[in-house]
């Protein structure tokens, strides 16, 4: 029997829901209600007279147990199962979960010393009526445990009395923006998914006042004011992702000029990859997007994903870049409207709508002269990493995929491959320049943006 067998066998003591197990020395174990299942583990461990010890776990806000087996150590660590997408109407309710929380912790003073207590509050049957599945989750009960601490530890001092996820503030800025400034999606100007305000009726005279004394339909006002609400406490924005280590992130986002040491944000672009390689078994290209390496410094490497916002049928490209610094600290789509307006400020007109693309190996083969010539001048250029290195293998993987159930992903890389030809024919300085702006605008930093706070 090998370790995870082994493990897997202890498990099955004391649960019998569904579990995945992984790893070789540290083994990770996927369970439900990770924390009961712990514990009866380890009493499981004192019964059977098996010598065990907990253990901290890097980015785990749970300990570890520690076994030895064939005379040598093993680390269990626990992690929630895995529940897959979660709809709108249930993120609502999380939101609201937390909102919750923050009056709570912030109006009510109620602190919590782990995420038992929240169990224990008088009044969490009022969290259940808001978010009835945070019964059934430890993993959630632990994120607002921990959504609190952080809280408490930025805002102990401040006076808010409206926590509004939705109507109130919300609905008012959602209006005023869209109304005012043109702006649809108001995520796109200021991710906040809750609001706390003090005196919520004192902050929307104030920007009234200033709306109806400006001529200018200018947002870079309401952003200064909603920056000194901000600082005074006043009016604060808080976009919310789930926690994923011991303890609840914060982060200020565009509460001071972000430019203002703008020699720390010359990023630098490192590496290009478009993988045009074909892959027999799946008959499509190794990958359905494109990459590209942005050293930021300080803050480290961030990886721009390019590909079709719907990875099932053909669809125009989107932007999406992460930061190497946290495997999940994916930094939100950059908004394709703006992207394709700052691009026209570098002098590249690029079209991102996929039905100006070839849609099939007949279409394509009409134009095959023009990639080839496109995919010649990316195999050329030093950045660019484009996985195959003749004409012959470009036109035959480009048709082999057309011919296939995934002649979407061949639109795709169309797209992808004459973004990249334009962006390459930039002077490296100016390329650059583009991905810091396409950075920023991702992570919605910038004047251009409202002022929040991320807590993940």
């Amino acid at each position: 029997m090998n370790n995870k067998e082994y493990v897997k066998s202890l498990i099955k003591n004391v649960y019998n829901g569904p579990i995945t197990v992984e790893g070789s020395t540290t083994i990770v174990v996927s369970i439900e209600n990770r924390v009961q299942v712990k514990d009866k583990l380890q009493e499981f461990l004192k019964k059977t007279n098996t010598l065990f010890k907990d253990t901290t776990v890097s980015k785990s806000s749970l300990n570890g147990t520690q076994i030895i087996y064939d005379n040598k150590p093993i680390t269990i660590v626990y992690k929630n199962i895995s529940s897959g997408k979660i709809d709108a109407k249930t993120t609502k309710m999380q939101e609201l979960g937390s909102a919750w929380i923050f009056r709570r912790a912030l109006r009510d003073n109620q602190v919590y010393s782990n995420y038992l207590d929240i169990i224990k509050d008088p009044k969490y049957p009022d969290l259940i009526k808001i978010y009835p599945g945070v019964v059934n989750s430890e993993d959630w009960l632990e994120n607002y445990f921990l959504q609190q601490q952080t809280m408490l530890k930025e805002f102990s001092n401040s006076q808010f009395t409206e926590f509004t996820r939705d109507g109130g503030f919300m609905d008012y800025i959602t209006n005023l923006v869209r109304v005012k400034y043109g702006i649809v999606q108001k995520d796109v100007w200021n991710p906040a998914d809750i609001w706390l305000s003090k005196n919520e009726s004192s902050v929307i005279a104030d920007i009234e006042r200033l709306i109806n004394n400006n001529k200018y339909n200018n947002i870079g006002l309401l952003n200064q004011l909603l920056r000194t609400m901000f600082k005074q406490r006043r009016l604060i924005g808080i976009s919310l992702k789930k926690i994923s280590g011991k303890i609840a992130l914060y982060e200020e986002i565009n509460v001071e000029d972000v430019f203002k040491d703008g020699k720390h944000y010359n990023f630098d672009v490192t590496q290009i990859k478009i993988d045009l390689s074909y892959n027999p078994v799946k008959k499509t290209f190794g990958t359905q997007d494109s990459r590209v390496f942005v050293d930021t410094g300080v803050n480290g490497i961030v990886n721009f994903q390019i590909k079709a916002n719907d990875s099932s049928k053909k669809s125009n490209l989107k932007w999406e870049p992460t930061s190497t610094n946290s495997s999940s600290a994916r930094l939100g789509k950059a908004p394709v409207d703006i992207v394709i307006s700052i691009l026209k400020e570098y002098n590249i007109s690029f079209n991102n709508t996929h039905g100006s693309y070839p849609t099939n190996q007949k279409e394509f083969q009409a134009r095959a002269k023009e990639y080839v010539s496109m995919f010649n001048n990316l195999k050329r250029n030093r950045y660019v990493d484009v996985s195959i290195t003749t004409d012959k293998q470009f036109l035959d993987n480009m048709v082999a995929v057309f011919m296939s159930t995934s002649a979407h992903v061949a639109n795709s890389k169309l797209m992808q491959l004459e973004f990249l030809n334009r962006i390459i024919k930039l002077p490296k300085e100016k390329m650059d320049q583009l991905f810091t702006e396409l950075t920023f605008i991702a992570m919605r930093k910038g004047d251009k943006f409202g002022p929040f706070a991320k807590l993940y």
